[in-house]
């Protein structure tokens, strides 16, 4: 089953000073206290167009187009999870550059950032996962990411399915 869907996404970056890579899977990085006292974070809001899919092997996938708004205009978006296991949450984006990037609460995962000049390694800790898409159509994500040599970043990302 496939059906068009409206998508609201609201995006917060902050810099953190922190590396991922040194980290081992249950170390801490910065409280929510710490970082509500950094500076204003680069926040992104979107409204956009897109699919939601559910396939017969009970998959679930919300793709979209990503805007000029994201700066990755010209690529696509789609995240995906095993219905039976929505706490896992996978982020694939094609285009101009591609990556894969899995989300797992107080886990960390190892990706590759492709770009047209070279893959760059990046390191994905997720603090919190809240996927409730299929429920109450919004999925909240919380995480830190690194690509390899340059200063990591948290996420607070959160899409709501508008029917």
């Amino acid at each position: 089953m496939q059906k068009e869907i409206r998508i609201h996404i609201i995006s917060e970056n902050y810099e953190v000073e922190a590396s991922l890579f040194g980290l081992d899977g249950d170390d801490e990085l910065l409280t929510d206290d710490e970082i509500s006292a950094m500076l204003e974070p680069e926040k992104t809001e979107i409204k956009t167009f897109g699919t939601l899919t559910l396939t017969d092997d009970g998959r679930a996938e919300v793709a979209y187009e990503e805007t000029e708004a994201s700066g990755m205009e010209g690529s696509k978006t789609a995240v995906s999870f095993d219905t039976a296991n929505p706490e896992i949450v996978t982020m694939t984006r094609t285009g101009m550059v591609s990556t894969t990037l899995v989300f797992e609460k107080g886990k960390r995962h190892h990706c590759v950032y492709n770009t047209p000049y070279m893959p760059f390694e990046v390191c994905v800790k997720s603090v919190n996962v809240n996927n409730t898409i299929l429920q109450a159509g919004t999925l909240e994500l919380d995480y830190f990411v690194e690509i390899r040599g340059a200063k990591a970043e948290r996420t607070k990302f959160f899409m709501k399915i508008m029917d």
